[in-house]
């Protein structure tokens, strides 16, 4: 579609800085002349392209220019990263993973793309986690579009209006985040926003300067280590059913890791035993263990194990014969 090619064409030019036409009507399969006539729709659109005549010339775009945001990359170790990661993430963020392959990666030098490649062959990351349905918001991509951007943007979160600076998205496990500054009158704060709440997002005209001093990795480490420090923690010591190892996963932040390690401790009947950490109270904690049933059993603490039998209890009266 010319629409893609269209895409690719700004993109490869941001890269290499310019492109003999010749060379890119070999990469996209199409005439010489065709590539002109893409220069043109472009140009007619206002993106800063253009011709050079000469032994030198080509097509090139103006250096400053940006497609949607997207920095230049200047380092075989950042691409290399970021061609590595690219593909697990790429559909969610609004961008199409075969891009890379046919325009981004040939874009770069021979030994920077050989490099993102070797990484690409040897490390897959897949934030998914096993039995639990993927967090895939749908705002998502517009929400990095206004991260790119540098745009304002309008979210309708938990039912109410709030309109934000975007300054990073986070993806924790299979979570995204926005960590963005709240725009409340005159005062602002920085917040975050866990994107499967947003309902809606609208993208503003208004653009934003980005503070200079800004540090994402280092903001989400504060809140991070501020969240954590506020959390309640309780440890609880279980066996479990091989048949249930599966359900775990309805355990929330409480589950292990699963399939469960090989060299977990197990009974004779197969039973693991497993040390578990919730970040709720014990009745929350109790009724998150009641979902597996007969196949889970609360060794310690001795209070929790108390609620579960007298949770059993109650239980068993509703099915005894004549009740």
């Amino acid at each position: 579609m010319r629409a893609s090619r269209l895409v690719e064409l700004l993109l490869r030019l941001q890269l290499q800085g310019g492109a003999p036409a010749s060379e890119l009507a070999a990469a996209f399969e199409v005439s010489v002349r065709t590539v002109y006539r893409d220069v043109e729709a472009l140009s007619a659109a206002g993106v800063p392209i253009y011709t050079e005549v000469g032994r030198n010339g080509g097509i090139r775009i103006d250096p400053s220019y940006r497609v949607a945001g997207l920095p230049r990359l200047d380092t075989d170790e950042a691409r290399g990263v970021l061609f590595a990661v690219v593909p697990a993430i790429a559909a969610q963020l609004g961008f199409d993973a075969a891009v890379a392959d046919r325009a981004l990666l040939p874009a770069m030098e021979s030994s920077a793309e050989t490099a993102a490649r070797v990484v690409r062959d040897r490390l897959l990351i897949e934030p998914s986690h096993w039995f639990l349905p993927p967090d895939d918001p749908p705002a998502l991509a517009d929400i990095a579009r206004a991260v790119w951007e540098c745009r304002e943007a309008k979210l309708v979160y938990r039912g109410a209006d709030v309109v934000v600076l975007p300054l990073g998205l986070i993806l924790k496990g299979d979570t995204w985040y926005l960590l963005a500054r709240a725009r409340r009158g005159v005062e602002r704060e920085s917040r975050l926003f866990r994107l499967s709440r947003v309902d809606a997002v609208e993208l503003l005209d208004h653009r934003f300067d980005r503070p200079t001093d800004f540090d994402l990795a280092a903001a989400w480490a504060d809140r991070r280590r501020a969240f954590i420090e506020s959390l309640p923690e309780y440890r609880v010591t279980v066996r479990v059913a091989p048949a249930a190892e599966p359900l775990l996963a309805l355990l929330d932040e409480g589950a292990p890791e699963l399939p469960l390690p090989p060299d977990v401790e197990r009974d004779e009947h197969g039973w693991a035993r497993l040390r578990l950490r919730f970040e709720r109270d014990p009745e929350g904690v109790a009724r998150h263990l009641r979902q597996l049933g007969a196949d889970i059993e609360v060794l310690d603490p001795p209070e929790l194990r108390g609620r579960m039998s007298d949770e059993a209890a109650r239980l068993a009266t509703l099915y005894v014969d004549g009740a």
